[in-house]
Formats: structure tokens, C-alpha cells, sequence
């Protein structure tokens, strides 16, 4: 029974340490903090080194490291300020003076650095609609048109993973590695024989797409330096190959003198259609992303339109086959588009570093105007 009660004494004690730790580097911080207000620097990076090292939460760390340049500064140790900075941006890769409020030394500072990415990674899914776009029309036999033929959409889905390549600050080139899209599209042909029946065709087409784009950032959207919501804009090429398409043919008797509603006449019936279809295919598109910001990671939403640049059929095949032996089914020439809505995630690999080129004309110019309206004696 004493055992337990030391076990439990020991437990309690630990728990009490660990919080009290916490709070003393957070007394620390707030002690180092009121030396800088009361001009005392010296002692201020021995102050912090324990706690820096082992006891500080990451806002801590981005609070403890911006006192330690200012510090350094002002002690005229730049060497020092800049490895402190590169410790600020580590804690908070996302970090950036207000020139309002911060220092001009520290502004001025830190336009000598960025963590933006070099690359990040991202992941898409979302919906799809196909628009179909005629080349030409094929009729069902020769010297017969149907008097009516119609294409509506289906709706489809698609996934897609791949990286983004920062090469400048609102610049990026995307890769999409490896993505699926499922399309699929109706056509309705009535009158193909002179008389009141038509036909239905649903087709279902699944592609292996790699895609590349070239895209902009609009950093300061709305002039704000938060940056919570970043618009993107992008315009790109992608290259699907057809893995499956599977094709439903289905005959109706539209007769007004039978019974008063239709009736099938044939079918339904599911075909293979890929040895009537040209697997590889290409795509044209351009789109509109808005990024939200999520901790140091993004969630956002994608809208993309893609014109289909070849024919999807085999013009040798139109009259060949199962569908068109068994229900006259021929398909028209045409393109396949594709209009896309989806939602997905970013994570950058943030990469801290000092530019080679600094940034600093702008602070300057700021410093220069303020001296000029500075009241002379």
C-alpha cells in the first residue's frame, strides 16, 4: 500500500514538474521580453539559451527568436541576427514583418530571406461533366440521317496527385504525376429508320491522365499581407490514355398507337468499346484555383476546363462490330471535354534560406521618405 501511494506521490510530482517547466519558460520569455523594453541586452541570449533549446512551444520559438534579433541588432552582431532569423522562419515558415508596426531594422532584415516553397505536393478529387463536341455526324446506314440526335451530360469523377515546382515567387510549373477521370456522356437518336422508335447510348470512358501547368499566384490578393485565401490561375496540356470504355445500347418502341408509354424493342445490352476508340488523346485546358490556408498547409477548390484536341473514335470502326450488327448502333466523330470541379490539399515543403538577391529597394525608399519628412531644427 506505501508503495502505491509513492508510485502515485511520484506521478502527481511529475505531472507538476512538466507543467511548471512550461510555465517558466513561458516566465522566461516574458522576463527576457521586459530586459529588451528596459534597454539591459547583454544578458538576454543567455537568458534564453535553456529554454530555447528544449522547453519552447514553435509560437514560442517564433517569439523568443524575433527578441533574439532584435537583440543582436541592436547589439550590432548581424551575423547572429540572421541565424536567429533563419530560426524564426523555421518556427514559422509563414512569417512576415508588418512595416507598420515591426522595426525598419528587422523589416529590412528579413527581405534578405524567404521559406517559400521550392516544391510542394498536392492531392485532387472532385466531379466531372463531358461535353461532347460533334466533328461529324454518322448515320445508321447509308442514305439514312436520324431527324434528331442529342448529347447529354453524365456526371463523372476524377483523382489526381502530383507537385508543384516554385521556380519564382508567383510562378509555378505543375506536374500531375498520375490522375483517373471517369467521363461519360448520352446520346439519344430518334427517327434512325424513318419511324417513331430511338436509341439510347450511355458510355463510360476511364482515363490515365498526366498533366503539366504553368501557374500564377496572386500573393497579394486583395492587398492583404495574411494571405489566408491565395487565387491561382493556370493553363496547361494533359495526355490521357483510355484504359476501359464500356458502352450500353438500349432500342424504344415511341409508337403513339400502342399502349401510350415507350417499350423496348432491344437491349439493354453493354459492350466493349476500346477497339473502336483512339486510346490516346489529348487535352487542351485552363483553370482557376482558391487556396485557403490551413495551419502551414493549404485546402482548396478547383475549377478546370479541357478541350479535347483529337477524335475520340476510329474512323475505320464506325460500321464494324457487335453494337453496330446487333442494334445499329454507329458512333458520330467527335472530341470529348471535360469540365471539372475539385477539392483538395497542399503541403509545401517549406525550405528557409537566404536570398541571393536581396529585396530591400522598397525598405529604402521607405527609410529615405521618412527622413525627408522627419521635421529639421
Amino acid at each position: 500500500m506505501q508503495m502505491r501511494l509513492i508510485i502515485a506521490g511520484l506521478m502527481v510530482l511529475g505531472v507538476y514538474a512538466a507543467g511548471a517547466q512550461e510555465l517558466t519558460c513561458e516566465q522566461i520569455l516574458n522576463q527576457a521580453e521586459d530586459e529588451f523594453k528596459a534597454g539591459r541586452f547583454y544578458g538576454i541570449p543567455r537568458m534564453l539559451a535553456d529554454c530555447v533549446d528544449k522547453g519552447f512551444s514553435r509560437e514560442q520559438r517564433q517569439r523568443a527568436y524575433l527578441l533574439l534579433v532584435q537583440t543582436y541588432l541592436v547589439m550590432d552582431d548581424p551575423i547572429a541576427a540572421e541565424n536567429s532569423y533563419l530560426e524564426v522562419l523555421r518556427a514559422n515558415p509563414e512569417y512576415m514583418p508588418d512595416p507598420q508596426t515591426d522595426p525598419i531594422d528587422l523589416v529590412y532584415l528579413s527581405k534578405k530571406f524567404t521559406a517559400s516553397p521550392i516544391f510542394s505536393a498536392f492531392a485532387r478529387l472532385g466531379l466531372n461533366a463531358s461535353p461532347v463536341r460533334l466533328i461529324h455526324t454518322v448515320p445508321a446506314s447509308s442514305g439514312t440521317t436520324a431527324e434528331n440526335t442529342r448529347y447529354t451530360l453524365r456526371p463523372g469523377i476524377q483523382v489526381a496527385g502530383g507537385f508543384d515546382w516554385h521556380f519564382a515567387e508567383q510562378f509555378a510549373v505543375a506536374a500531375e504525376m498520375i490522375g483517373f477521370n471517369v467521363m461519360s456522356y448520352r446520346r439519344t437518336r430518334e427517327r434512325m429508320f424513318g419511324g417513331p422508335d430511338y436509341q439510347v447510348f450511355k458510355d463510360k470512358l476511364t482515363w490515365l491522365n498526366t498533366s503539366f501547368a504553368l501557374k500564377y499566384s496572386f500573393n497579394r490578393f486583395l492587398g492583404s499581407n495574411v494571405r489566408k485565401f491565395v487565387p491561382q490561375g493556370y493553363g496547361g496540356i494533359s495526355i490521357g490514355y483510355l484504359m476501359f470504355d464500356r458502352g450500353s445500347v438500349e432500342s424504344f418502341n415511341n409508337d403513339p398507337s400502342d399502349i401510350g408509354f415507350s417499350t423496348i424493342i432491344a437491349g439493354p445490352s453493354s459492350f466493349n468499346f476500346l477497339p473502336y476508340r483512339n486510346r490516346v488523346n489529348y487535352q487542351v485546358f485552363a483553370g482557376a484555383t482558391l487556396k485557403y490556408k490551413w495551419n502551414l498547409d493549404y485546402l482548396f477548390i478547383d475549377l478546370r476546363y479541357g478541350f479535347g484536341m483529337r477524335n475520340v473514335v476510329k474512323p475505320s470502326s464506325t460500321f464494324t462490330g457487335p453494337p453496330a450488327q446487333e442494334f445499329a448502333h454507329v458512333d458520330d466523330y467527335f472530341r470529348l471535354d471535360n469540365l471539372s470541379l475539385s477539392v483538395g490539399y497542399i503541403k509545401p515543403f517549406y525550405h528557409p534560406r537566404k536570398l541571393k538577391r536581396a529585396r530591400t529597394k522598397s525598405v529604402l525608399k521607405q527609410i529615405r521618405k521618412a527622413d525627408a519628412d522627419y521635421p529639421k531644427n
